[in-house]
């Protein structure tokens, strides 16, 4: 496999099918990576981040709400799997380039997987936006987002994650990832 495509060191075509999330990762995957922050502090969080990336609806509409843009959005329009309209409207607002994904929940497809790792590697702001369930983006976000970057996601009834991309991260996320099934 090819490192010179990715820091991560996936190649361009993987994955060439869905990864699954086995069982036995899914409370491990449940703990936030990076500690979790409250609403109040998240502005002071992220300040200086290189790309802030966010992940889920309520995490979205939250740095919306504080006037921050995520350069950034995986989305699917459900909060904890029931159809969230406010966080509909409110993304919908929100500038930048739409890329619509198919992800089945417990999976990372390759759709999803391409459309993260080009919009966490670009400049440009991106709104993807998944029709099935968006969690495991994070750990493709993590992998290719540039050192400096921040990603956030929500832990339901916890708080919200937010994992500083660098080598301690991406090693986690790329670990994560190889466990999956294929």
């Amino acid at each position: 496999m090819s490192t010179a495509s990715s820091p991560c060191g996936f190649d361009e075509s993987f994955p060439a099918d869905d990864l699954v999330l086995p069982d036995d990762m899914r409370e491990e995957l449940a703990r936030p990576f990076g500690g979790l922050v409250g609403v109040t502090d998240l502005n002071e969080r992220i300040k200086g981040a290189k790309r802030v990336i966010t992940v889920g609806d309520v995490v979205t509409t939250t740095l919306l709400d504080l006037g921050v843009e995520p350069d950034l959005a995986v989305f699917d329009y459900k909060t904890q799997r029931s159809v969230d309209c406010g966080s509909r409207d409110r993304i919908e607002t929100m500038s930048g380039t739409l890329v619509t994904v198919v992800n089945p929940a417990g999976k990372i497809t390759p759709g999803m997987w391409r459309a993260v790792r080009d919009a966490a590697r670009s400049d440009a702001r991106t709104k993807v936006k998944v029709e099935g369930e968006e969690d495991l983006a994070a750990l493709v976000a993590i992998a290719y987002a540039p050192e400096g970057a921040q990603i956030i996601y929500g832990i339901p009834n916890k708080g919200l994650a937010v994992v500083d991309v660098n080598g301690e991260s991406r090693a986690f996320a790329t670990a994560a990832i190889n466990r999956m099934i294929r």
